[in-house]
C-alpha cells in the first residue's frame, strides 16, 4: 500500500492550489469550502486539494486564496493523521457551527462551497444559519473545471488503473463458467486487483437472458448456458484515479439478436471514439451516439459515458446539456448501452486520453463479444 506521499507530489499538489486560485481569483471569492467523504462519486473535490483519501462526512477544508489552508478534522486523532501524512495544517472542530466561527474569525464575506452533493446537511444547515450577511456561492465549478484536464502525474497513475481493469476483465475471463456464483467470480476479481494496489473497486454486472446491470450486493444469480453476461469494473489505482472497461459475453451460442445488437455497439463506440478530440463538444459526441443507436434500430439504455478522475463520474458530461468543449489530457469513458428487443440490453465500455492527434485507448482487452463454451 503505498503512503499517502508516494500517491502524490509536493509539485502536483502547488500546480493544483495554483490552478485553483486563478479560478477563484477570476470568480472573486475569498476562500472555498471544500467537502468531500469516501465514496466513488462526488468526494472527490477534498481529495484534490488535500490527497485525504479517508474523509468522514462533515470534514471540510478551508481553502482561502491567500495563506495556508486548514483542514477541520472530526476528532484530535485525525487531525494529527492529517498532519502527520500529509503535512497540512489541521484542527479539530468540523462542526457547522465550528467551520462558521472559523470563517468570522477571518472575516470572510464571499465564500465559495465546493461539493454540495456530500456535504452533510446539518452541516449546512448549522452554517447558513451561523452566517447571516455572508454571500455562499456554489462554486464546485471551480474544481471540475480545474479537475478535467489532467497533468502528466495524474496520467501515470489513470494509466496504472487502466492496467488493473485489463487485469480485471482477464481473471473475469478466465473464471465465469456455467454453475459459478456471481459473488463468488467479482469477489476473486476484487482480490487480484486489490493485490496489484487497487484503492477502491466499483463492479456492475448481470448474468440472465435478459440481463440488466446491478451491483454486488444483488449478485447472488449463478451463471448458466443462455445467459447475456455484462462485466463493469472501475478501479481506482495506487493513486485514487479511476478508470473504467466494460464487456459482453454470451454463455453459450449467442442469439442472432445478442449478436446484432453487439455489433451495432461497436459501431456506435467507434463512431463516439472518432470525435474525441480538443475542440469537439461533448453534447455533440451525446447527439452522435444517439442518432447511431437510433440508426441500428435498437434503444439506448444507460447514460452513454462521462469523464473520470478520482471519483467514478466527473465533468464533462456525455450529455445532451453538456457544453463544454473537450481539451488534450481530458479522460473520456464511453460505454454505449444497447437494449435488446426482448428485454435487457449489452454494452462495451473503454476509457480514452484526448489528445491533439486523437483519442488513446488506454485498455488492450480485446473488444469482441466473448463467447463461453459454445
Amino acid at each position: 500500500m503505498l503512503s499517502p506521499t508516494e500517491r502524490l507530489s509536493e509539485k502536483e499538489l502547488r500546480r493544483r492550489y495554483d490552478v485553483v486560485r486563478a479560478k477563484m481569483k477570476e470568480k472573486g471569492l475569498e476562500v472555498l469550502l471544500v467537502s468531500g467523504i469516501r465514496f466513488v462519486a462526488a468526494g472527490g473535490y477534498l481529495r484534490y486539494l488535500t490527497n485525504w483519501a479517508e474523509p468522514f462526512g462533515g470534514e471540510v477544508f478551508v481553502f482561502p486564496l491567500e495563506g495556508t489552508p486548514l483542514f477541520l478534522a472530526r476528532t484530535g486523532e485525525r487531525a494529527l493523521l492529517v498532519k502527520h501524512f500529509l503535512g497540512l495544517e489541521a484542527v479539530t472542530g468540523s462542526t457547522g457551527v465550528q467551520a462558521a466561527q472559523l470563517l468570522k474569525k477571518m472575516g470572510f464575506k464571499r465564500i465559495g462551497l465546493c461539493g454540495l452533493k456530500t456535504m452533510v446537511a446539518e452541516f449546512y444547515v448549522q452554517l447558513t444559519s451561523a452566517l447571516p450577511g455572508v454571500e455562499l456561492i456554489d462554486a464546485s465549478g471551480i474544481l471540475d473545471e480545474a479537475r478535467w484536464t489532467k497533468s502528466e502525474e495524474e496520467l501515470t497513475w489513470i494509466r496504472k488503473s487502466a492496467e488493473l481493469t485489463d487485469t480485471a476483465f482477464q481473471v473475469f475471463s478466465s473464471l465465469v463458467r456455467p454453475g459459478r456464483y456471481e459473488a463468488d467470480v467479482f469477489l476473486e476479481v476484487e482480490h487480484a486487483v486489490r493485490q496489484r494496489g487497487a484503492e477502491n473497486t466499483y463492479f456492475m454486472m448481470s448474468a440472465d437472458p435478459k440481463p440488466v446491470a446491478k451491483f454486488l450486493d444483488l449478485a447472488f444469480d449463478t451463471y448458466e448456458p443462455g445467459d447475456v453476461v455484462l462485466f463493469n469494473a472501475e478501479i481506482s489505482g495506487p493513486g485514487g484515479y479511476y478508470t473504467q472497461l466494460e464487456r459482453t459475453f454470451y454463455l453459450g451460442k449467442p442469439t442472432k439478436e445478442v449478436e446484432a445488437a453487439y455489433a451495432a455497439c461497436l459501431v456506435v463506440q467507434d463512431k463516439a471514439k472518432a470525435l474525441l478530440r480538443p475542440g469537439t463538444k461533448a453534447r455533440d459526441i451525446f447527439r452522435t451516439i444517439v442518432t447511431a443507436i437510433e440508426e441500428s434500430g435498437h434503444k439506448m439504455g444507460l447514460h452513454p459515458g462521462h469523464s473520470q478522475g478520482l471519483d467514478i463520474f466527473e465533468r464533462p458530461l456525455i450529455d445532451a446539456n453538456e457544453d463544454v468543449e473537450l481539451a488534450a489530457n481530458m479522460i473520456i469513458v464511453l460505454h454505449p448501452h444497447l437494449l435488446l428487443p426482448s428485454g435487457g440490453g449489452v454494452w462495451i465500455g473503454e476509457t480514452f486520453l484526448v489528445t491533439n492527434e486523437g483519442p488513446e485507448l488506454l485498455q488492450t482487452s480485446g473488444r469482441e463479444l466473448k463467447v463461453i463454451g459454445e
